[in-house]
């Protein structure tokens, strides 16, 4: 009998929101220095369990909007917050669907809203949460604090400024709850924590996911779809990836269970490239040596981030190990094919067979037998497996079909994202708005 290991889903969520936050020292845990605070907010003004976890999970994502990034450190550490207004209704749209997140989704909708703007939106019959309030300020909380100056010689400076907008920008009863807390120097150097993980885990009784594939896939895929937005040329990367992972997996007589897992790691496979800018993953001329070092280093960050969250090892090993080779020159860990499972060996292949395939800046898509040859040369330099990749040619028609089919399914979902990013970033900002 299989028993599915119970993930802990706060640490999924935070381990996914960490990847975006990425190593960048401008911005790095700002979501979850964000939530931080926006949970201490929230217990002082008597928020109850459920809307605790709800608020929890849209902090820790607000900005799962922000698509690349540039995007992410123009908003965050430049305070450029004009550039990527459109960022709330992406972040919706990205979460609204999911179950685990559709009450988190419309916290994050709102989280930009003024105090004394609310109206245009009650005129029109929306609702605004206390909890969107409360994130908006927790995010300008964050944002004031200067990385490079500790922190207990601008509270009082910060709490200053929060103040004097009460009743304009921020709603009144939040600033009077960040100023019972902010108090205590053990705030501020909570929020300033360069190990706020660990202090998040600790704030509250948090609840189990049972993972399976019901449960994983939908926050993969959505997680897909930001790794692969932030690139016009991997816009449909991640689809084509999962869909011949699993179909070759699938005529290699693995269960219901494993093909949804091969699944969820598809979809999470390029997690890592969240750190890589877009400038290196949209260069249409040859990489350099930093930009090589750089991109090299995405599916290690994939590794490291899954391999936190605790429950989700076949995922992990899956997803990152696609750029292992079977002689062990391949990267980051250089493993050699006896640490090489099955499955980690089939997400390498259809990784490949996908990206030789597509359109690059610095090349077109090659045919299905130049796919086929490029497959065939790794085999006999000692990378692929030469058994997975006879499974490709024997069914490449029916594989690739498959692919294709799947691809234009989540075309459609990134088209819906981008014409969302390019309408919003074309709307005219509110006067007096600083978001």
């Amino acid at each position: 009998m299989i028993i599915n290991p119970q993930v802990p889903l706060h640490r999924l969520v935070l381990s996914l929101s960490e990847a975006m936050d990425g190593r960048n020292p401008e911005i790095v845990d700002h979501q979850q220095r964000v939530t931080y605070i926006a949970i201490s907010l929230a217990r002082q003004l008597g928020l109850q369990r459920q809307e605790l976890i709800d608020l929890f999970h849209a902090a820790v994502l607000h900005d799962i909007g922000l698509i690349g990034l540039e995007n992410r450190v123009n908003t965050i550490a430049l305070d450029r917050l004009e550039l990527t207004t459109w960022h709330s209704e992406v972040g919706y749209e990205l979460l609204r669907h999911n179950r685990l997140f559709q009450d988190a989704a419309s916290i994050i909708l709102h989280h930009h809203i003024r105090w004394d703007e609310r109206q245009k939106i009650e005129d029109r019959g929306g609702q605004i949460p206390l909890s969107s309030h409360i994130l908006a300020l927790a995010d300008e909380v964050e944002r004031l604090i200067d990385r490079k100056v500790n922190v207990l010689e601008q509270a009082q400076s910060i709490l200053d400024q929060i103040v004097e907008e009460s009743g304009q920008r921020f709603r009144p009863d939040c600033v009077d709850a960040l100023r019972h807390v902010g108090g205590a120097e053990a705030f501020w150097l909570d929020a300033s924590y360069p190990r706020i993980y660990n202090v998040l885990l600790r704030q509250m009784d948090w609840p189990t996911l049972v993972l399976d594939e019901v449960a994983v896939m939908p926050i993969a895929r959505v997680f897909g779809r930001i790794v692969d937005a932030a690139s016009q040329w991997t816009m449909v990367h991640s689809a084509g990836v999962t869909a011949t992972a699993v179909a070759v997996a699938e005529r290699l007589n693995f269960s219901p269970r494993e093909l949804g897992l091969m699944r969820a790691a598809g979809y999470l496979h390029d997690l890592g490239k969240l750190t890589v800018p877009s400038r290196i993953l949209d260069k249409p001329a040859k990489l350099d040596r930093h930009e090589i070092a750089v991109v090299r280093g995405h599916t290690y960050h994939t590794f490291r981030v899954l391999d936190t969250i605790g429950g989700m090892q076949q995922i992990s090993e899956w997803a990152a190990f696609h750029h292992e080779r079977l002689d062990g020159t391949g990267y980051p860990f250089r493993h050699e094919a006896k640490e090489l499972t099955l499955g980690s060996r089939i997400m390498a292949v259809a990784d490949v067979f996908t990206a030789v395939t597509e359109d690059r800046p610095y090349r077109k898509g090659m045919s299905l037998a130049q796919a086929l040859e490029v497959l065939d040369e790794l085999v006999r330099e000692g990378a692929l497996d030469g058994g997975v990749v006879g499974i490709v040619r024997r069914d490449y028609e029916a594989i690739d079909a498959i692919r294709r089919e799947e691809q234009v399914e989540y075309a459609q979902e990134q088209a819906l994202i981008s014409e969302l990013m390019h309408r919003l970033g074309r709307r005219k900002r509110p006067s007096g708005d600083r978001g």
